[in-house]
């Protein structure tokens, strides 16, 4: 018995020195307060030591105190903080069985990775502050680096994951103009043509594109394609000589993030799995599927669920002149981070239950053996209660640390849009109207721009409720 003593004191210290330091959320939560204020430079300044400082969260930090620099408009130093975290957040192809096994062993305990969504996104505004810092190469390499990073994550099977990111695209294809303008190069221009092309295939229904195919087709003289466009969307090219372009890139809402999904036995899909599981593994002698139901009773879903938060606004509609024009949605993050998180609970739901099934009958198991020890050892009295500890014990302890990892990118938007129109050379004042989902509008901002000929002023725009 004496040497039960140092293995209780080993697991007590294990759990206070796992409190003794402070966590992504509790570090997190005073410099979140403070961006959704709009102390975007202030919020960033905080967490400025942790992106500075080793840990199985830094790449979180880096994310977080990156977005807050870009929304504050400090492109460059955002870059020098996003660029890290795109070397660190690399997509590394990761099984279903490394998923599992990472989930069931406290993976909150485990150097944050991001998911694939989020990894994408560190790409998306580093060509996004590289467009604002008029850096067009390097911004397209950011965008195009967007979907080929996305073309890399492959299902079990080996077919792509995910869907093309159309706000990417459409930036590769805007970068790609801008390039091919400078330098009066037909490749570039053409490139941007195809990715126009296949972003109307890949939604049909944004209207912004189908501008954009008339005037580059007729650009590029193909004009058995600019007369298809004009017979299918009808003349939307009719633009103002010597014109340049005011391009508004806007980010509403918050993103969603991730909850726990209670109790493991709760959701009825996980109890119908764990089930099954029991029905078709043989069991070790005493070892009962009652008594795997009661070890799992209190056990909670390691697998967590993104949730919705508040996304007020509508669009922007922008009044220049009496004249308007409205962003578009683009990218849903929110949903893409709800759908790709569901698609997983589906993919891993029956291997998570099989495992922890597994688990729970061999801390039984090991209950049942340590009493058969202990009784043949003369252990009396004792006895059961080792059995309790070395199994009912270990099944608690085991379970009690299964947790969701609910680390996720807080400060994200859940929604990006675009809105473009031509204008002739001057400055402009300007209005942007933030339009809420009941068609009001519930707030107003003035600029001021300087539009120049065959140039494209880019404005990016972020709203937090």
């Amino acid at each position: 018995m004496k040497r039960l003593v140092p293995i209780f004191l080993a697991a007590i210290t294990i759990i206070y020195a796992s409190c003794g330091s402070k966590n992504y959320f509790q570090v997190i939560k005073v410099p979140e307060e403070k961006f959704y204020q709009g102390q975007y430079k202030e919020a960033a300044r905080m967490l400025l030591p942790e992106v500075n400082r080793s840990g199985k969260d830094q790449l979180l930090y880096m994310m977080e105190c990156g977005y807050m620099l870009h929304a504050g408009a400090e492109y460059e130093t955002s870059n020098t903080v996003l660029l890290k975290a795109g070397k660190i957040a690399k997509i590394i192809p990761t099984s279903v069985s490394q998923q599992v096994t990472a989930m069931l062993t406290s993976d909150r305990n485990t150097n944050y990775r991001g998911e694939d969504f989020e990894k994408v996104l560190v790409h998306m505004y580093l060509g996004i502050n590289f467009l604002m810092l008029k850096d067009y190469d390097s911004a397209r390499v950011e965008f195009k680096m967007v979907n080929e990073e996305l073309l890399k994550i492959k299902t079990e099977e080996g077919s792509a994951r995910y869907k093309q990111n159309i706000m990417a695209k459409y930036l590769t294809a805007v970068s790609y103009e801008i390039i091919g303008t400078m330098n009066n190069d037909a490749d570039d221009i053409e490139y941007a043509y195809k990715e126009y092309e296949q972003i109307l295939a890949l939604n049909p229904g944004l209207d912004l594109v189908y501008r954009d195919l008339q005037r580059i087709s007729k650009q590029l003289n193909y004009m058995d394609d600019y007369a298809k466009w004009t017979k299918q969307f009808g003349k939307r090219d009719a633009i103002p000589a010597d014109a340049g372009e005011l391009i508004v890139i806007f980010q509403t809402g918050k993103t969603a993030i991730k909850h726990s999904r209670g109790g493991l036995m709760s959701d009825a899909t996980m109890k119908q799995s764990i089930i099954v599981s029991m029905s078709t593994m043989s069991l070790a002698a005493g070892v009962t599927t009652g008594a795997i139901m009661v070890t799992l009773n209190k056990a909670e879903n390691p697998i967590p669920v993104f949730k919705r938060r508040t996304d007020q606004i509508n669009a922007i509609r922008v009044k220049i002149n009496n004249q308007y024009f409205s962003t578009l949605d683009m990218e849903d993050i929110a949903t893409t981070a709800i759908k790709n998180l569901e698609d997983d609970y589906g993919r891993l739901r029956t291997r998570v239950a099989a495992s922890i099934v597994t688990k729970a009958a061999a801390s039984i198991a090991a209950g049942l053996a340590a009493r058969a020890i202990a009784e043949k050892a003369g252990g009396g009295s004792m006895s059961s209660l080792i059995g309790v500890v070395a199994g009912a014990g270990t099944g608690a302890m085991l379970f009690s640390q299964m947790k969701p990892d609910l680390r996720c990118w807080h400060t994200l938007p859940a929604r990006l849009q675009i809105g473009r129109t031509f204008l002739r050379p001057g400055t402009y004042k300007i209005t942007l109207e933030f339009i809420g989902k009941n068609g009001a509008i519930t707030g107003k901002k003035d600029l001021t721009v300087e539009i120049k000929k065959g140039e494209k002023t880019f404005i990016s725009e972020r709203a937090l409720i």
